[in-house]
């Protein structure tokens, strides 16, 4: 799995074009990841989230393919997939941003390109200016919650 993690400030161009920061791009491997990205409405809806195609499509494709389902999953792809882009990168790892998400998330040309984890997340750089002037620590009681949760998805395996 790739490992994504640090912060870029980035600006999208007036043809809704972000550029894939460098230190990311460097560490995607066509053959492994793919060719191409998902990007995914985030949380707080002022987010986009952006994943690499393989784990993206690996991921989905671990939701089953019943052709009956369960109320709520059927509920949450209804949501999702149709709210999902996909986006191939030019030459100089641009991908576009549709106008329909720049518009729902509110996040203007400035922005800054987080890795979380197992993906990219694209965040208005003013709100990230906020949140580390607010919250520069490690938050115990989150971390704590955090470990918590990873306890228990493992027991669940």
């Amino acid at each position: 799995m790739i490992f994504f993690n640090g912060a870029h400030d980035h600006t999208i161009d007036a043809k809704n074009r972000l550029a894939i920061p460098s230190e990311f791009r460097d560490r995607i491997d066509p053959t492994r990841d793919g060719k191409k990205f998902y990007i995914v409405p985030g949380s707080p809806r002022t987010r986009l989230w952006i994943y690499t195609q393989i784990y993206f499509e690996t991921v989905a494709s671990g939701l089953g393919s019943d052709l009956i389902r369960d109320s709520n999953l059927l509920a949450y792809e209804q949501k999702t997939f149709p709210r999902v882009a996909d986006a191939e990168p030019d030459s100089q790892g641009r991908i576009i941003i549709p106008e329909w998400m720049l518009r729902k998330t509110g996040l203007g040309r400035e922005v800054v390109v987080c890795g979380v984890r197992d993906h990219m997340e694209v965040r208005r750089r003013d709100e990230w200016e906020k949140e580390l002037e607010e919250e520069w620590g490690v938050d115990p009681e989150l971390a704590f919650r955090a470990g918590k949760a990873v306890e228990g998805s493992q027991r669940d395996r």
